[in-house]
C-alpha cells in the first residue's frame, strides 16, 4: 500500500485526487481512504491481485499500512498520544465483476466482493465495540486491545500468571473504542429472481463514514468481503451470560446441556450465518435516472453525453421524437406516452413558508379493455425507471403497499420495514390490477397519494414516512369490457376520493376499424418476426433517461401568461363539468388545477425552458381535457319538450293541466311516431318520451344557442333613460332562428329537428342552468326572455 501511495504521487491526476483525500482525513475528522481498484491494479497487479483474493486477513495489516502513512504526513501537527487513539480504514471500490446474492456461497468467504441487491430494512445506527479494555476483577489487571469477534468478547483468560480468572471482567468505557455501526438488510432485485424462486436476504454491516448512505428502497453496490458470524438470533443478547442451569438433584437434567466442552453457550454456538462486511456503498443508479435529484448531486455525464443532451435541448421537435422513442414496441396510444413522459419529469416539489409541502408527482390511471397494453406500459415503466417497484394489487395488503412493523429477531426491538411506496421514494410505483385491491387497503394509500408521507402508530413507534413517489395504475372495468354509455364511476371499482387523486385517466378502448387493425397486426407480427419494431427509435432508453435526469433539476417557474392562462382553463372546466351532462361532477376539483400546474411544470422541463408560458398550459389542458372529455362523453338522454309542429301557439296552462287539448295531443302523437332521435321510455304516455342525443352534438347545438345570444346582447342598443331594459331571446325566436339557419329539405326533417332544439333549450334552462329566464317577453306575455347566465364561458370549437 504505501509503494502504491508513492507511485501515485509521480501520477498528476490520480495522486492528486488520494493526496485531497488524505488531507480530508486530516483535516475534516474523517477515518476511511478509498481506493479505486482499477488504480490500485494499474499501478501494482500483484498486489490487487493478493487483496482481492485473501481482504479479510490482509484488512489489519491495510489499516496499520495507513496509519503508518499517516504518521509521516501528520508527524509535525500530531502528538504521540493522538496517533495511539485514532485509528484508519481502507475502503476499495470499482471492482470488474458485480456478484448477485445468490452466487454468495462459503468459496466466497474473506475474499475482495461487490453485491447488488435492494435494501428493504435499514437499523439505527449504533455505538459498537471494536475494540475493548477490561480490567480483571480478581487481581485488577488490565487487558487492552481485546478484539470483539461481532459479539461481545472477553479475555478468555486474565495475563497475570498468579490469577485463575476467566468470567469475571469489568469493561473500561474510557479506555475502549468504539465506532458506528449498522445493520441493513438487503434483497436479490427483481430482475435477477429466477422463475419460481423465492427472494433471498442477507444483512450487510456498515461502519465508520458508509453508514446512512443506504437508504430503503435504494438499490446499491456494496464492495467488501463475506463473513460467517454466530446466530445471534440463536444466542442470548450481548454481554449476557447464556449458561444453561438445571433444578433439582436430577441427573438426567443435565441432558439439557449439550455439548458440554462449549461453556455457557452450548450447542447454541454451532449456528452460524452468513454476512455480508461492507467497507464502500455507492447507490447502482447513480448514472441512472433518479426521478428526484438533490441541488447538490453531481450529475456524471461524459463530454460525449453531454453534448448529447445539448442536441436534444436544441431540437424544436423534442416533444414528439421523444413520445416516438418511448415505449416503441406498443403501436399508437401517443397521448399515453405523452402522460407517460410527463409523470417521469413530473412537476416542481414546492414548500410554504409555513411548512407545508406542495406534491409535484403524477399519477396516473389506465383502464380499458382487455388486450390494449395496459400492462405493457407499466411494465415497460418499471424497467426503465431505475427506482421503481411493480407490483400487483389482488396480492397486496395495506401494509405491504405502505410500511410494516417488524420486530428484530436480534435485538428484540421493533423496527419498521418498508412496503412498495416507501420503496420506491423519489421513483413510481407500477400498480397492476388496481380495481382488485380490496376497499380496506385502497384507504391506506390515501394519504400517500397526496401528502406523500405515510403516518404509522403501532408497537410504541409513532412515526410519518416519506413516500415521495408517483403511482401508475392500471384497472379493469368492472364487466370485462368499458361501457362507453356509463361515467367512468360506474365502470372501474374504485372510489371518488382515489379517483380524485389521480391527475391523468386513460381509458382505452378496442374498437374495430380496419385500418387501425391492420397496422396494429403489421406492427406485431414483425416484432415477432424480428425482434424490434418496424420503425427504430430516434433515441436510446439511455439517452432518453440521461435527458429525463438533466432536465428534472430545473425549477421552472410560472409566467404571469400562464397564470391568467391557468385560471382561465379551470374556470371552464368547472363551468362544463357543473352541467349534469358529464355525471362525474366530483371529477373536476381543486385537485385539477394542481394537476393542470404539474403538467405545465413537466412540459416545461420537456423543452428545457426555465419559464412556464401559455403554450405549456394550453397543451396541459389539452392533455387533461381529452381525459375528462373520453370520461364525459356519454350520450345525452333528454325529455321530449314539445311534440307539436312548430307553427301552432303553445297550450294554456289550463289546457295542460287538464290535458283537453285534443288537437296538440293527436300532432304530438304523430311528431313522436316519425321523431327518429326520440325513444319511448317504459310506460308510455305523454311525457314520457326521450330523445336521445350524442353528447358531441349537443354540444355543437348549445354552443350554437349560447354564442347567438351573446351577440344580441353584445349588440343590442342602450338606453341611458331606461336602464332595466332586457336584451334577450323568447324560445320560439330562438327556434325560429337556428331552424332557419339550418339545412333541412324536407318538412319531417323540420319537424324532428324543432322538437330535439326544443328539448335542448330546456334542458339548457332547467338542468344545465347555462341559460337563465330574464323576465317576460314583451312580443308574448305566456314565455319569458332567454340570456346566456352571466358566469358561463362559451367552450371553444376545439375543446
Amino acid at each position: 500500500l504505501e509503494s502504491f501511495g508513492t507511485g501515485l504521487q509521480d501520477d498528476g491526476s490520480q495522486g492528486k485526487h488520494y493526496m485531497e483525500q488524505l488531507s480530508d482525513i486530516k483535516n475534516n475528522d474523517r477515518s476511511t481512504l478509498f481506493i479505486d481498484y482499477d488504480h490500485l491494479k494499474a499501478q501494482d497487479p500483484d498486489l490487487a491481485m493478493c487483496i482481492e483474493g485473501d481482504y479479510y486477513r490482509l484488512e489489519p495489516y491495510l489499516r496499520q499500512a495507513l496509519q503508518d502513512v499517516m504518521r509521516r504526513i501528520q508527524a509535525m501537527s500530531m502528538t504521540s498520544a493522538e496517533e495511539k487513539e485514532r485509528d484508519y480504514w481502507v475502503g476499495f471500490f470499482n471492482l470488474p465483476v458485480t456478484r448477485k446474492l445468490r452466487e454468495l456461497r462459503t468459496e466466497k468467504v474473506g475474499k475482495l466482493l461487490t453485491v447488488t441487491g435492494t435494501v428493504t430494512r435499514v437499523g439505527d445506527v449504533r455505538p459498537e465495540l471494536w475494540s475493548g479494555t477490561f480490567q480483571c476483577m480478581d487481581c485488577g489487571k488490565i487487558a487492552a486491545r481485546v478484539e470483539q469477534d461481532f459479539r461481545y468478547t472477553e479475555p478468555s483468560v486474565c495475563t497475570n500468571p498468579a490469577c485463575t480468572n476467566r468470567r469475571h471482567w469489568l469493561l473500561d468505557f474510557d479506555s475502549s473504542v468504539f465506532i458506528d455501526f449498522q445493520r441493513v438488510r438487503i434483497q436479490e432485485n427483481t430482475s435477477e429472481i429466477p422463475a419460481g424462486s423465492m427472494p433471498r436476504s442477507i444483512d450487510v454491516i456498515l461502519r465508520h463514514e458508509m453508514v446512512d448512505k443506504a437508504k430503503a428502497g435504494d438499490k446499491c453496490l456494496f464492495t467488501g468481503t463475506l463473513i460467517v458470524v454466530p446466530d445471534v438470533a440463536q444466542l442470548s443478547t450481548p454481554g449476557e451470560q447464556a449458561e444453561v442451569t438445571t433444578s433439582g438433584g436430577d441427573r438426567s437434567a443435565y441432558s439439557s446441556q449439550g455439548v458440554t466442552g462449549l461453556r455457557r453457550l452450548g450447542v447454541r454456538d454451532l449456528h452460524y450465518r452468513l454476512a455480508f462486511l461492507a467497507c464502500h456503498v455507492i447507490q447502482a443508479d447513480a448514472r441512472g435516472t433518479r426521478l428526484r435529484s438533490s441541488d447538490d448531486e453531481e450529475l456524471l455525464l461524459t463530454p460525449e453525453e453531454q453534448d448529447e443532451v445539448d442536441a436534444m435541448k436544441s431540437n424544436r421537435n423534442i416533444y414528439q421524437k421523444l413520445v416516438d422513442s418511448f415505449c416503441p414496441h406498443i403501436h399508437g396510444h401517443e397521448d399515453v406516452k405523452r402522460g407517460l413522459l410527463l409523470q417521469l419529469l413530473g412537476g416542481v416539489h414546492k414548500t410554504t413558508p409555513e411548512g407545508m409541502s406542495l406534491r409535484g408527482d403524477l399519477n396516473v390511471c389506465i383502464t380499458g379493455d382487455p388486450g390494449t397494453a395496459k400492462s405493457q406500459f407499466l411494465k415497460y415503466v418499471s424497467s426503465f425507471a431505475s427506482r421503481a417497484v411493480y407490483t400487483s394489487g389482488k396480492s397486496s395488503s395495506a401494509a405491504g403497499l405502505t410500511a410494516s412493523v417488524v420486530k428484530d429477531t436480534e435485538t428484540g426491538e421493533f423496527t419498521i420495514e418498508a412496503g412498495a411506496l416507501m420503496l420506491a421514494d423519489n421513483g413510481i410505483c407500477c400498480i397492476d390490477e388496481f380495481d382488485k385491491m380490496d376497499i380496506r387497503d385502497q384507504v391506506a394509500i390515501h394519504e400517500a397519494m397526496e401528502q406523500q408521507t405515510i403516518s404509522i402508530t403501532k408497537a410504541g413507534i409513532q412515526a410519518t414516512l416519506n413516500a415521495r413517489t408517483s403511482i401508475l395504475a392500471a384497472a379493469n372495468p368492472i364487466n370485462g369490457r368499458y361501457d362507453p354509455s356509463r361515467p367512468l364511476r360506474d365502470n372501474i371499482e374504485m372510489s371518488a376520493p382515489i379517483m380524485s387523486r389521480f391527475d391523468l385517466f386513460y381509458i382505452l378502448l378496442d374498437e374495430c376499424n380496419e385500418a387501425s387493425d391492420y397496422n396494429v397486426a403489421r406492427h406485431l407480427v414483425f416484432l415477432h418476426q424480428h425482434h424490434q419494431p418496424p420503425a427504430l427509435p430516434e433515441y436510446t432508453p439511455d439517452k432518453i433517461q440521461r435527458y429525463i435526469r438533466c432536465m428534472r433539476r430545473m425549477n421552472p417557474k410560472i409566467s404571469l401568461d400562464a397564470k391568467r392562462e391557468l385560471v382561465e382553463r379551470y374556470k371552464a372546466l368547472r363551468l362544463d363539468d357543473m352541467a349534469a351532462v358529464s355525471q362525474t361532477s366530483y371529477r373536476i376539483t381543486i385537485r385539477q388545477l394542481e394537476s393542470l400546474t404539474r403538467l405545465s411544470e413537466a412540459l416545461a422541463r420537456l423543452h428545457a425552458h426555465q419559464i412556464v408560458t401559455r403554450k405549456h398550459v394550453v397543451e396541459a389542458a389539452r392533455l387533461l381535457q381529452r381525459s375528462i372529455r373520453t370520461v364525459e362523453s356519454e350520450p345525452v338522454v333528454m325529455d321530449d319538450d314539445d311534440t307539436r309542429a312548430p307553427d301552432h301557439p303553445p297550450p294554456s296552462a289550463a289546457d295542460e293541466a287538464a290535458g283537453t287539448n285534443a288537437m296538440d295531443t293527436g300532432d304530438a302523437d304523430a311528431g313522436a311516431a316519425d321523431s327518429a332521435p326520440a325513444k319511448a321510455a317504459s310506460g308510455g304516455g305523454a311525457g314520457t318520451d326521450k330523445i336521445t342525443l350524442d353528447y358531441g352534438e349537443y354540444r355543437r347545438m348549445s354552443n350554437l344557442l349560447c354564442m347567438h345570444l351573446r351577440k344580441i346582447e353584445e349588440h343590442a342598443p342602450t338606453h341611458p333613460q331606461h336602464e332595466q331594459v332586457l336584451h334577450g331571446l323568447g324560445k320560439h325566436a330562438l327556434v325560429e332562428w337556428y331552424l332557419a339557419s339550418s339545412d333541412i329539405g324536407s318538412e319531417e326533417e323540420l319537424i324532428k329537428r324543432s322538437r330535439v332544439v326544443r328539448s335542448v333549450i330546456r334542458r339548457l334552462v332547467e338542468t344545465d342552468h347555462v341559460l337563465i329566464e330574464i323576465g317576460p317577453n314583451p312580443e308574448s306575455p305566456d314565455e319569458q326572455l332567454l340570456a346566456v347566465h352571466p358566469n358561463y364561458v362559451i367552450p371553444s370549437i376545439d375543446e
